[in-house]
This record gives structure tokens, C-alpha cells and sequence, in this order.
């Protein structure tokens, strides 16, 4: 017998596969952003509500998921969550400049030497976490509900887009755009024109965005 529970951890869990929230995934099917919220799952009285078929329809759409895939994942021993970005490990990767020089075969794959396998450092040794964008105050580069993936060992480079934690301050999301012997400074993604400088002793940690679901 379906249930509640099932129909929406189902949701949840094919939200997760394609590295979106709950309101990413709504957002990216043209639903309201807070049609799978916690919130809508059940009334005022406590009466559990359901998702409607066309709400169901259009997020298999918008994911390109089979109706097969979705009914497994109402199976808990069936449901599966791939991991971000370890997920893109193996993929080709190449050089990209004016001047690259990388093939594709007739059918539009990728071929040539100047392909390899992207490999990435595994997650328990990279310290990777994750934030959930909420609202629009990161336009025009994140939008509500995409998701970036931060580690703190990769090292961050002069136009990095990074999570920075000030001390005595809440953590941002900024671009470094240079650093001095004694001082970072940065920009707002948001593309406003001032600049924020941070003295090095000021900074709590700083990590690189190094993935975005977007």
C-alpha cells in the first residue's frame, strides 16, 4: 500500500539525485517554490496532503526521471541518492581556450588525446559540505534553491567563488578578486560595486565553491 510517507520521501530523494532542494526542484518544474516544502505535506488540522499528479508529472519532466525510476524510489531499500559531484568522477574533461584543440567523433562524443577522466578527490579526505540558496539575493550568479558544494582543502585562487566566514560574523558567499600580504578582498556576487576587505587575521576560514546545481 502506498503511503504518505513514501510518495514523499520519494520526492525528497529524486530532489537529492539531481542536487537540487525540495524548492530547487519545484522552481525548475515552473511550480510554486513552495509546493514540496515540509510545510505543504500535511493541513492545518494535521490531515496529511498529498502531491498532485500534474505536480508529479512535471518535476519527472523537468528532471528527465522515468515514471519507472520514481516508483522505485518509493521502495526504502530501493531509493538511491548519488552523490555531488563525486557523480561526474570518470567523465571526459579537456582544455577549453580559443585556441583548444578538442575533438568530437561523429555522433558528438568526446574523442582525442586531448580528453581524460575528470577525477576528483574523495569526499571524506576533501571535507565537502553543502548550502541550499535561499532567496535572490545571490542574482544573477545563484538562483533560489540551487545548491553549491564547498571544500575547505581545495585552494583558493584570485576569481574564486567562495563561502567566507568572518570572525564574529556570519559566512557569505563572495568572489575573491585579489589578495594582498595582509588582507583578501572581495566582491559581491550579486554584481554590486563595492568591495569588502578582510584583514587575514579577520577570517575564520574561507572554502571554494567548487560545484553548483544549476
Amino acid at each position: 500500500m502506498l503511503s504518505h510517507e513514501q510518495i514523499w520521501a520519494a520526492i525528497d530523494a529524486l530532489a537529492k539525485r539531481h542536487g537540487l532542494t525540495s524548492s530547487g526542484l519545484a522552481k525548475r518544474a515552473g511550480l510554486d517554490p513552495t509546493t514540496f516544502n515540509p510545510s505543504k505535506r500535511f493541513a492545518g488540522d494535521g490531515r496529511p496532503r498529498w502531491p498532485s499528479t500534474e505536480s508529479l508529472s512535471k518535476i519527472l519532466e523537468a528532471t528527465g526521471e522515468s515514471v519507472g525510476r520514481f516508483v522505485a524510489g518509493l521502495d526504502p531499500e530501493e531509493r538511491t541518492v548519488t552523490a555531488r559531484p563525486e557523480a561526474f568522477a570518470g567523465i571526459p574533461v579537456a582544455a577549453f581556450s580559443s585556441e583548444a584543440d578538442a575533438d568530437f567523433d561523429a555522433k558528438g562524443a568526446p574523442t582525442g588525446p586531448a580528453w581524460e577522466p575528470l577525477t576528483l578527490p574523495p569526499r571524506k579526505a576533501d571535507k565537502l559540505f553543502a548550502l541550499s540558496v535561499e532567496g535572490d539575493g545571490l542574482l544573477p550568479v545563484y538562483r533560489h534553491g540551487d545548491v553549491v558544494v564547498i571544500s575547505r582543502k581545495t585552494p583558493v585562487r584570485t576569481g574564486d567563488r567562495v563561502v567566507v566566514k568572518p570572525k564574529n560574523s556570519q559566512m557569505t558567499l563572495l568572489c575573491l578578486e585579489h589578495r594582498t600580504a595582509k588582507a583578501y578582498v572581495f566582491k559581491a556576487l550579486s554584481g554590486a560595486s563595492a568591495r569588502l576587505q578582510l584583514g587575514h587575521e579577520d577570517v575564520d576560514w574561507m572554502g571554494r565553491i567548487v560545484w553548483a546545481s544549476q
